[in-house]
């Protein structure tokens, strides 16, 4: 089998639930991994892979090595694998990069052409002009001297209060992230700027955890992946067609 499909995931929040509950996501990816690498020429990670991921210079977090050695075994069998990292896992250093084969990208957006298609690529968090709070907690997290106050905290309590804190993130957008509607969608409003100066035939992000196709005026197509805490979404172009799907939807 030929490949030659580009797959696009995100946000899968690894580490999120329970043991169990974290385990059986785990096997989830790891049997759509498995699937796809048949016919993948590239796979996309569009951030928030993690629910949390702090890196030291010699330790990373322990868990999902089954998720981390199939990635490896898949840049291993010649299958681009490239990792847009999220508000989520931004404390991203070397360990994918070095270890396993994998590309990262720490822009907000990469642009991308793709048989002859421009595609506009991010996690998709930091591009509301007019989320002003996001833009100070930004700033504060890329923050290399509060880095390092934080890796010189005992790990039981500095993992403990980042766990914390995501919870309580993920539930103030929750609350926020109940609409579709198209002139109230930061991203969408983002692809109608970006398209007024620059060309684009699509754009894929993720963050929101909401599963959105809207098309441009231009005729240019934005897709939000959706999250795999609720649902399996994924976004897979063939060289013709981009499109929203689902693997082992509950």
């Amino acid at each position: 089998m030929t490949r030659d499909k580009i797959y696009f995931l995100s946000d899968f929040h690894l580490g999120l639930g329970t043991w169990e509950e974290e385990r059986a996501k785990e096997d989830k990816i790891l049997r759509f991994l498995n699937l796809i690498e048949k016919d993948a020429e590239r796979i996309v990670l569009l951030g928030d892979i993690f629910d949390f991921w702090w890196e030291y210079k010699q330790v990373v977090p322990k868990g999902f090595v089954r998720f981390q050695a199939k990635i490896a075994d898949l840049t291993s069998k010649g299958i681009t694998v490239d990792y847009f990292i999220g508000n989520h896992d931004l404390w991203q250093k070397n360990y994918f990069s070095k270890e396993l084969g994998v590309n990262i990208y720490r822009r907000k957006y990469q642009e991308f052409v793709f048989n002859g298609k421009t595609f506009v690529i991010g996690h998709g968090d930091g591009l509301d002009s007019k989320d002003y709070g996001y833009k100070i907690m930004d700033a504060i997290f890329s923050c290399r001297r509060l880095w390092w106050l934080f890796t010189s905290l005992p790990t039981s309590f500095s993992f403990g209060f980042a766990k914390l804190w995501s919870r309580k993130n993920r539930s103030r957008h929750r609350k926020y992230d109940t609409h579709d509607m198209k002139d109230k969608e930061p991203m969408y409003l983002f692809c109608k700027e970006f398209i007024k100066n620059r060309h684009a035939d699509y754009f894929i992000f993720g963050h929101r955890h909401i599963k959105n196709v809207f098309y441009l005026d231009n005729g240019a197509k934005y897709i939000n992946t959706g999250s795999w805490i609720d649902d399996s979404p994924y976004v897979v172009w063939d060289s013709k067609e981009l499109q929203l799907k689902s693997f082992e939807s509950q």
